[in-house]
């Protein structure tokens, strides 16, 4: 249930001051010995791949494409570029 302050305004309990690791951090990379023993598969990050769904809803709906267009590059430049916990690339064509 949301919680209102004194403001009226709404407080989500679930918050925190936790602050994710900035991309090319590699604090969460799993150590190399560890990553030698996967297969560490082609990696795309979540915003690039979204950004690629909003480009095919583009191609697919041309009335809208000026705003999905704004959406996707917003999105291809939140990309992580590298996967936090194996290092991999971002495989994106945008990059």
């Amino acid at each position: 249930m949301m919680r209102l302050d004194r403001t009226g305004r709404g407080q989500n309990p679930a918050v925190t001051d936790w602050t994710p690791p900035p991309p090319g951090d590699t604090r969460e990379q799993l150590p190399d010995d560890v990553l030698a023993l996967i297969d560490v598969p082609s990696y795309t990050s979540t915003a690039c791949e979204t950004a690629q769904a909003l480009q095919a809803a583009a191609d697919a709906s041309p009335g809208q494409a000026g705003d999905l267009g704004e959406w996707r590059q917003r999105l291809h430049t939140r990309c992580r570029i590298n996967n936090k916990f194996t290092g991999a690339l971002c495989n994106c064509g945008c990059h």
